[in-house]
């Protein structure tokens, strides 16, 4: 018969508080601790930004549309774009202000300035991704939508970029020299 072997119990030792592994032990959990903490803070930063932009979508979706082509979509993203420029005109007309030295909200201006290049750049590179609006069960659903950043995940998300409403454009003009072309054949030419 074999014999039993002895069940090994592995205690911890215990660490000294004044001991350099305790200094380290202590210092590796506060890390990991402050981690975790701007780790939270980021998301929750994201998730206001990427709430914010959801949220201006939804206030500006028609009510009366079943669903929206990608060039409505388009013109939509490029109204988004455009929604700094009043506030923008109102600091340029304070500062052309006479008597009025150096610039005012100059601040706000410079971070504005800095959000609408940063979004261009992305609408015309990878695209802004929005909840699929040409598709009317999603466009149902993000009107249904209770304006809670956890809840988008649910919905189908298109990314939507500035060659769709250039292509819209190519083929408009393409349609004029020709009536007779069905809406399948400008389909294959986008492919």
């Amino acid at each position: 018969m074999p014999k039993e072997g002895k069940s090994k119990v592995h205690c911890k030792k215990v660490v000294h508080p004044n001991s350099r592994k305790a200094v380290k032990l202590a210092r590796q959990a506060h890390r990991d601790e402050k981690l975790q903490r701007k780790k939270a803070e980021r998301n929750y930063l994201l998730q206001i930004k990427a709430g914010e932009k959801f949220r201006w979508f939804y206030e500006n979706v028609e009510e009366e549309k079943t669903q929206y082509s990608c060039y409505e979509v388009c013109e939509l993203i490029e109204r988004y774009l455009h929604r700094f420029d009043q506030e923008l005109e109102q600091i340029n007309e304070q500062n052309s202000m006479k008597g009025r030295q150096g610039r005012v909200h100059a601040s706000r201006e410079d971070a504005l300035k800095n959000i609408i290049e940063r979004e261009r750049e992305l609408y015309n590179a990878n695209g802004i991704e929005l909840p699929d609006l040409t598709s009317s069960k999603t466009l149902s659903q993000f009107r249904d939508w209770d304006c809670d950043v956890a809840s988008l995940k649910l919905m189908k998300m298109r990314k939507f970029n500035s060659s769709l409403l250039n292509k819209k454009q190519d083929t408009k003009s393409m349609n004029i020299g020709n009536d007779d072309t069905d809406e399948k054949e400008i389909i294959s030419e986008r492919k």
